[in-house]
């Protein structure tokens, strides 16, 4: 596998931290202005651009990276009028609407609730990829914000994972109209909606279980036993209050695949509510990113800080297939994977949280 890494705006730290919220804390000016991580992606079909959602302290929050060029262009949030101080990044969740060549997402934030608690809150906002313009749908949960939000273009229903409130909401577009805002003790770190329009998400902060919401009649399924086996000892691992649930993804089979953050992966029946051990692919915890890639392999990225791994999973076979660390030549390595796209046999990988410096999008090719 060759790996290489591409940078934006780059940035060095004179003294390390711990994770991007930590040294948000202790930043000035020039380090929000030019310190990046790269925490959400959305590829429209056949596009040569991926859109990647970005942590940055002044409200640089939507980037394009140009896949044959390697090159990367802000979409100008920060300048759209919308952006409040409070809103930091788009954490997990951009979803590109075919009909309307748009993307919808929601923005999350690294302030404390001191700050965040008489704020607007997060922001539900479209862009329209053809003018490059943003648009506000609704800031519809004062002072909470979205760590992960899912799109339903055809219900026309946006569905948010809420911090520091711990909530799942639904909103309705086209009512303009927030129908659920219930607070669940557990969220999972990106969640998924079932081929039958059926939401996942988690609940408790005791059980860290499955739930899955039914849009057409507003109604919640709590099934027993649906969780993940060792789901309390994979809660916390994220984030202090963090669920179990690191990624999440429709596998278009009929299953949803989701990894722990113990970097276990598993498969859930929607149906039966059964949840399957599929394996883990790699040492160490976390298992952030997850793709279904055009080739039907499912590719995972996570494992140890300083020397994450990407692997595949082959569902004809039941088996995973490790691609390499990502490292590059020269010996420099990604820190922490935050979520992956793969585009012709090279899967991009955006970084996170590194203690030292800005985070790079690596291009994994093999």
């Amino acid at each position: 596998m060759n790996v290489t890494y591409h940078i934006f705006k780059d940035f060095q730290l004179d003294t390390t931290g711990s994770s991007d919220e930590e040294i948000f804390e202790r930043s000035g000016e020039e380090i929000r202005k030019n310190r990046y991580s790269f925490v959400s992606m959305c590829r429209p079909p056949g596009s040569e651009v991926i859109y990647t959602g970005a942590t940055h302290g002044l409200g640089d929050l939507l980037v394009e990276f140009d896949t044959e060029k390697r090159e990367f262009a802000s979409c100008g949030y920060a300048e759209s009028g919308l952006w409040i101080e409070t809103e930091h990044k788009i954490h997990k969740g951009i979803w590109f609407d075919k009909a309307e060549n748009a993307l919808y997402f929601g923005t999350s934030t690294l302030s404390h609730i001191k700050d965040t608690v008489t704020s607007p809150g997060g922001i539900l906002a479209r862009y329209d990829c053809e003018k490059n313009e943003f648009s506000e749908l609704a800031r519809p949960t004062p002072g909470d914000f979205f760590q992960a939000t899912g799109y339903d273009p055809e219900r026309k229903k946006m569905y948010m994972y809420t911090m520091p409130g711990a909530c799942f909401a639904v909103y309705d577009l086209n009512n303009k109209e927030l129908i659920r805002y219930d607070p669940m003790q557990s969220i999972p770190h990106i969640g998924a909606i079932d081929d039958n329009g059926g939401v996942w998400g988690t609940y408790s902060a005791n059980a860290q279980a499955f739930f899955r919401y039914n849009p057409d009649t507003d109604t919640y399924e709590f099934p027993e036993g649906c969780a993940f086996p060792d789901a309390y000892s994979a809660a916390n691992v994220m984030y202090r209050g963090a669920g179990p649930v690191d990624s999440m993804e429709n596998g278009q089979d009929g299953y949803i695949y989701t990894a722990s953050a113990l970097g276990e992966v598993y498969r859930i029946d929607p149906g039966s509510k059964e949840v399957t051990y599929l394996g883990k692919p790699f040492t160490g915890k976390r298992l952030p990113a997850m793709d279904l890639a055009d080739d039907g392999m499912i590719y995972l990225a996570g494992g140890s800080d300083k020397a994450p791994m990407l692997a595949r999973y082959d569902r004809e076979t039941r088996q995973f297939e490790f691609l390499g660390p990502v490292t590059a030549d020269d010996g420099l390595s990604c820190y922490r994977c935050h979520e992956l796209r793969v585009v012709d046999n090279v899967a991009y990988i955006g970084e996170t949280d590194n203690p030292s410096r800005s985070g790079y999008m690596w291009a994994c090719e093999f």
